[in-house]
């Protein structure tokens, strides 16, 4: 995703601050889960959240992936603590993202919460189709 948000013009960047509770769970997520993970926002139409090692963008989904904001540089070396928030830079593609960001990274740990805690064997599967035999078959043709 990374190269997807080089491309695009930032409205503005700053350096900020990640809550540890979020960058730890995306992080675990990250290590279980199938990289890139694209998580459907429910509560915020046309908004997706993609996650990937190096970058957390929040897209709008119906004008192509077009990143909202998108954290990034996430300043992980020499950490020490898993309680203390984490250094990265906060980039807005859109004049109103600050609005969302609190709300994207609510919702996006609880999907993520949800994600890791079904199990794999609960999870929803498309209906097998029945293969009929030549037998059966012949029961279903209408003379």
């Amino acid at each position: 995703m990374m190269w997807r948000l080089n491309e695009v013009p930032k409205y503005s960047a700053a350096d900020c601050q990640i809550d540890a509770q979020y960058f730890n769970k995306i992080r675990l997520a990250l290590s279980r889960l199938p990289s890139p993970i694209r998580l459907q926002l429910r509560e915020l139409q046309h908004i997706d959240m993609i996650i990937d090692n190096d970058s957390w963008a929040c897209v709008d989904n119906s004008l192509n992936d077009l990143p909202i904001a998108a954290w990034t540089d996430f300043q992980t070396e020499g950490r020490d603590n898993l309680h203390e928030p984490i250094k990265c830079k906060l980039s807005y593609y859109h004049y109103q993202a600050a609005m969302v960001i609190n709300k994207v990274l609510d919702i996006t740990l609880e999907l993520l919460n949800e994600r890791l805690t079904t199990p794999a064997h609960c999870k929803i599967t498309e209906p097998k189709k029945r293969r009929y035999t030549p037998n059966e078959r012949e029961l279903f043709v209408i003379s």
